[in-house]
């Protein structure tokens, strides 16, 4: 492939993140955009797979059976073909991405996160301007009170401006980063950190916190100066701007509502305790999609719902395709030594983070979260 197709997949992945938060209807923009780039990958032939990519495709092709499996103890078979092609739709992207790598250098990294990031941010403003009642027909941007811009869920649009937040601060990092530039990456970092707020998720606020921690924390010593000034940013700038927000009287009652113990988490635990349950006595699972149908209620959680639907190889598999990915990611942070080399510990700590958030949220079909997957096992390319 030339340096010019090179440049045009570029431009198309690019194109198809800054589009991701539209994802109200379904499907979605990016659904179609990344149907398409699939489908002229193997039109074209442009995939490429590296021998490193046999283990964690293997590992996803023993996920993807185990959803098989599961399929011959299903009670209700609509909702099961329908969960279990959704699954194999957004593994398929991450087999498509992961072939397109090879194409895709650190810099282009770059560029792609900037799509990713613009979308973030086009998301946030709505959010911030719905919930603050400054747009027409707000109510369509917010549920319960709670901003959710142009997803269906505030849990899932509060996760997704995560990775955002740590790709806007790594952008501040830059070598010789001209400071006018440095000041739109800070402002991008609060109103990212703000939106993730007023999506009330508590998942998501757990999410944010483990992985500004993590990526703060974990550096290479000659990044040592840049990353102290990044945390005296946030400690002189960003908390006081966070308890600023967090104490005006439109955002202090739902906060504190949200901080108590909600009705809703008695039923929460206990589903999922039952589907743990069921998945002790269903070793292949009671098949996929049949949470809901089985008890009643959603598991919201992504390793309660796998590990009673998919069973024991089903979790197995899917935590060790998870743990691998991460792991890619970390190693190739401390393999690079180029600069955009720290795009691989944003992607290990949202990793990290979504790891976390899934264990109160069912984030299966995220397809942010199958994205940061694939963007994991893009290659050094020094």
């Amino acid at each position: 492939m030339t340096e010019r197709s090179n440049n045009w997949l570029s431009y198309f992945l690019f194109f198809s993140l800054a589009v991701s938060s539209f994802v109200v209807i379904e499907p979605s923009p990016y659904d179609l955009l990344i149907i398409l780039l699939i489908g002229i990958g193997f039109a074209f032939s442009i995939y490429s797979f590296s021998k490193e990519m046999v283990s964690p495709i293997i590992i996803l092709s023993v996920f993807l059976m185990s959803n098989l499996i599961s399929l011959f103890f299903i009670k209700a078979i609509g909702p099961s073909i329908f969960f279990t092609a959704i699954t194999f739709y957004l593994a398929l992207t991450w087999i498509g991405i992961v072939g397109l790598s090879q194409r895709i250098n650190q810099t282009r990294l770059q560029f792609i996160l900037h799509g990713y990031l613009l979308s973030a941010c086009l998301s946030a403003i709505i959010g911030i301007l719905a919930y603050f009642n400054l747009i027409p027909f707000n109510d369509l941007f917010l549920m319960y009170g709670r901003a959710k811009a142009l997803f269906k869920d505030p849990n899932v649009y509060g996760p997704f401006l995560v990775m955002p937040v740590l790709f806007s601060l790594s952008m501040t990092e830059r070598k010789d980063m001209p400071i006018k530039k440095k000041i739109f990456y800070y402002f991008t970092f609060l109103l990212l950190i703000a939106a993730v707020i007023i999506s009330f998720s508590r998942a998501a606020w757990g999410n944010l916190f483990i992985s500004l921690f993590i990526y703060l924390f974990l550096f290479k010593i000659n990044l040592f100066k840049r990353r102290v000034h990044t945390v005296l940013f946030i400690v002189i700038v960003g908390i006081p701007s966070i308890l600023f927000i967090i104490q005006t009287p439109i955002i202090q009652d739902l906060l504190v509502s949200r901080l108590s113990f909600q009705n809703y988490d008695n039923d929460r635990f206990g589903t999922q305790l039952a589907a743990f349950e069921r998945g002790i006595s269903n070793p292949f699972g009671i098949g996929a999609g049949q949470s809901e149908s089985i008890f009643q209620y959603s598991t919201h959680s992504l390793y309660a719902r796998i590990f009673t639907e998919n069973g024991v190889i089903g979790i197995l598999s899917f935590i060790l395709f998870l743990s691998v990915s991460m792991l890619k990611a970390l190693s190739s942070y401390w393999g690079s030594s180029r600069e955009e080399g720290v795009f691989y510990l944003v992607i290990f700590a949202s990793l990290i983070g979504l790891a976390f958030n899934s264990f109160f949220v069912d984030t299966l079909h995220w397809r942010h979260f199958w994205l940061l997957l694939a963007l994991a096992w893009i290659p050094l390319n020094e």
